[in-house]
């Protein structure tokens, strides 16, 4: 049913192409769409959470193995198009809307072949909502980063808020072709699910300083951490860190429990010196 031709008609008569603006790819392979939708674990009881179903491969599939279906599409057209066709799946509720901005809610199992421009972003909503597991379909160097370990050329920001209070599992690998029309990548199987969460003193000043040094990630970390102190906190910066411990590594070479040490760090030296974080 769903083929290449199936997909270019159904998008002939809605009247739309797959818009690059909003990254759609539709997933065509079956045999994808099943495992991804088996990396979840659903059951009747759930309440599973599908961002950016297109034209619903997977929609039909979610709503007969769980107890309630949210699905979220930006697309206007394809919002009307999908209540028109799976009217009669009464488990199934279709918003329209940016999930980049929509409240996650709360104990969803997160199922998606997302659009690939939303990846950063949307990674980042997830780990602040109170999800219960998300597999996902998405690109393979993108996965990389979620998995990376410190020291590799794929450490990053996101792969350090992750780490903080998940984890990230590689499954397998995709090809292109499971895609219509298909992308310049191929793209990757990956389940996320919460974990024990580092204790953080100021979760605020935790993501500021993450962010901050990562922007010269290759650079010794105390010439970083120095810069970043002197501009954000010019009257206190040389007693922080008079009162500090900074590893001698480069910023992609620190580790997420040395991040979260280095932050608690600087918010106590900041309470001691009458600043605010």
């Amino acid at each position: 049913m769903f083929d290449v031709a199936w997909v270019r008609r159904e998008l002939g008569e809605i009247g739309i192409p797959p818009l690059k603006r909003f990254g759609q790819h539709f997933l065509v392979d079956k045999k994808v769409r099943g495992e991804l939708i088996d990396l979840a674990g659903l059951t009747a009881d759930d309440t599973v959470l599908e961002i950016g179903p297109g034209l619903g491969f997977l929609t039909p599939l979610l709503s007969e193995k769980a107890g309630h279906v949210i699905a979220v599409e930006k697309d206007r057209a394809l919002v009307a198009y999908l209540k028109d066709r799976f009217s009669k799946l009464h488990n199934l509720e279709v918003i329209q809307g940016d999930i980049l901005t929509a409240k996650i809610p709360d104990n969803v199992k997160i199922v998606s072949s997302p659009p690939y421009n939303i990846s950063s972003r949307l990674i980042l909503r997830i780990l602040n909502s109170r999800f219960m597991i998300a597999a996902l379909l998405m690109q393979e160097e993108f996965v990389g980063r979620l998995i990376a370990s410190s020291g590799s050329r794929e450490y990053g920001r996101l792969t350090v808020m992750l780490q903080c209070k998940a984890e990230a599992r590689f499954v397998r690998k995709v090809t292109r072709s499971a895609f219509y029309p298909q992308p310049r990548v191929d793209s990757a199987l990956v389940t996320i699910a919460p974990a024990k969460e580092l204790p953080i003193q100021d979760r605020a000043l935790f993501e500021d300083v993450v962010r901050a040094l990562f922007t010269q990630r290759r650079r010794k970390l105390r010439g970083v951490l120095t810069r970043y102190l002197e501009r954000r906190y010019p009257d206190q910066s040389e007693q922080i860190l008079g009162r500090i411990s900074v590893p001698e590594k480069r910023v992609y070479e620190t580790s997420p429990q040395e991040f979260v040490e280095l932050s608690d760090e600087i918010a106590g030296a900041l309470t001691e010196c009458g600043g605010v974080a």
